[in-house]
């Protein structure tokens, strides 16, 4: 009888899998493809006022940039303002943030480290403009993106827009996130067509000020949190790809590995918190949350079922291969990180032990969460 459990528990967590990484897409890619109707896309008659919100934790090194990024941007000077909240930055963010400004950049510096939802919640009140595109200081616009995000909200039933992030690999790197963040930005193109599209992508987008929620302290992922929280007051989220922006990939895996695990509490802090993302939103997105994201968060966990449930059915067959590949795999995906600055392992095995580590930083994640770990302070990384 526990064997019998075991193999049906495996092959249920293994179908699961299947659905979330090789169904799904291919199902939402399709249905995409098939409901492309070309939708007239309105236009301002005049362009209305929009305030960049940038929040900053020790960015000295590319606070200016990104300042002097946003002031060149091709929309009317008089209508595109900039503000910058330093979040108890210890470092000379504040002064380089100060020295790239003029009359329309705003500084706060606010001395205490409370978070960046904090820190959003007070720019975006102090902000007197009809439209707020959120970005982070190392992001890099090009220079209509403003112009391409303002353009989806003249269309009243758009509430949010989320832009096009460009991953750039730096020259020697053992991550390989840029490569599946191809396949998620695709992804998020179908879903935007089918009005399933979840979230944003931090660096770039924008929502109208009057749909804007105040976020808990402790909220992780804002980006996230901010725009469904549109969808689920009944607007249109859209994906708009001709607002490109621009980030560079951390050097190494381990980086991605502690940025994942930050990620990943605040995915199951979304997931428990946030019912109304399942529960008020339209049927298309409920269908891509569950498939897209709570699927993918719940990974490790089937990931152990797989492992537990093999070692439960044997000696019976398949369960003996299966187990065998199982430890083949994560055997390799370790091996493969624990080497990866020493040896140029293929792309493939690269992509595996990136999978191997996100679920890894997930499950650490998760039990950090059920620990009560989860707060809104930030820990600065490359990205």
């Amino acid at each position: 009888m526990i064997r019998t459990l075991a193999e049906l528990g495996f092959w249920f967590a293994a179908g699961l899998l299947v659905y979330a990484y090789i169904a799904f897409p291919a199902i939402v890619l399709t249905a995409a493809r098939l409901n492309r109707n070309k939708r007239e896309i309105p236009v301002h008659r005049s362009w209305p006022d929009v305030a960049v919100v940038i929040a900053a934790h020790n960015e000295e090194k590319h606070i200016g940039d990104r300042i002097r990024n946003v002031l060149s941007q091709d929309y009317p000077p008089e209508r595109l303002a900039v503000l910058v909240g330093s979040d108890g930055s210890t470092d000379a963010t504040v002064e380089v943030a100060r020295s790239a400004g003029n009359e329309r950049v705003v500084i706060r510096a606010f001395r205490q480290n409370r978070g960046k939802a904090s820190v959003l919640n007070d720019l975006v009140a102090e902000a007197g403009h009809a439209l707020i595109v959120f970005s982070d200081a190392n992001t890099h616009f090009e220079r209509d993106t403003v112009k391409h995000l303002v353009s989806r909200l003249a269309d009243p039933e758009v509430g949010a827009v989320c832009g096009e992030l460009v991953l750039t690999p730096p020259e020697t790197t053992g991550n390989e996130d840029h490569k599946y963040w191809l396949i998620e930005r695709q992804l998020k193109a179908a879903e935007s067509v089918i009005d399933g599209l979840l979230g944003a992508n931090g660096g770039v987008y924008a929502i109208r000020k009057a749909l804007y929620k105040p976020l808990r302290p402790e909220t992780i992922c804002d980006d996230f949190v901010i725009v469904m929280n549109v969808a689920a007051a009944g607007l249109r989220v859209v994906y708009e790809p001709m607002a490109r922006a621009h980030e560079e990939t951390p050097q190494d895996m381990e980086v991605e590995f502690w940025r994942r695990v930050r990620i990943g509490m605040g995915n199951y802090q979304v997931l428990i918190s946030y019912p109304a993302y399942l529960t008020s939103t339209n049927w298309s997105r409920r269908w891509t949350y569950v498939s897209h994201k709570v699927l993918r968060w719940m990974t490790p966990h089937l990931l152990v079922v797989m492992l537990v449930a093999s070692v439960v059915a044997l000696p019976r067959q398949p369960f003996a291969l299966l187990l065998g590949i199982q430890v083949i795999a994560y055997s390799a995906a370790c091996l493969v990180y624990a080497t990866r600055r020493a040896i140029p392992w293929p792309g493939i095995l690269r992509m595996l032990s990136l999978f191997f580590v996100v679920n890894l930083a997930f499950g650490i994640a998760f039990v950090q969460y059920l620990r009560g770990d989860a707060s809104g302070g930030w820990r600065r990384t490359e990205r």
